[in-house]
């Protein structure tokens, strides 16, 4: 009996391997594009937009986008770095300005101050 439960349930753990394989993974940033290597079985992060961003206070700051790095001043292909902040970088080119959102999925929102705790006196103490 026990060795037949047992062998169901291993049975049941490699039948759903190929099924969780599928599943999107929940830790991949949002935004990365997903594209099908040829002879692989599972797809690769394209690399698209700026992967990283480095700020220094009272220095260059810089980025690292579709695998360059590059800093304030620096040209990326025709275009020229005019701004790094830590959710975009702008870019000029001849065509006019460029910005690219380092998490462009996601929308950054400033958080509410909590209001005042107002203490309630039940009573008076008297020495």
């Amino acid at each position: 009996m026990r060795h037949d439960l047992l062998s169901v349930f291993l049975a049941g753990l490699i039948g759903a391997g190929p099924v969780l394989a599928q599943v999107p993974d929940p830790t991949r940033p949002a935004g990365i594009l997903l594209t099908p290597e040829v002879g692989a079985g599972a797809a690769a992060p394209v690399e698209s937009g700026v992967q990283t961003v480095i700020l220094r206070p009272g220095g260059k700051s810089a980025a690292v986008i579709n695998g360059q790095y590059v800093s304030v001043g620096d040209k990326l292909g025709d275009k020229r770095v005019l701004k790094i902040t830590e959710s975009e970088v702008v870019l000029k080119g001849e065509s006019g300005r460029e910005v690219i959102k380092v998490t462009p999925a996601i929308e950054k929102m400033p958080t509410r101050k909590p209001a005042a705790i107002k203490r309630r006196t039940t009573g008076t103490t008297q020495q």
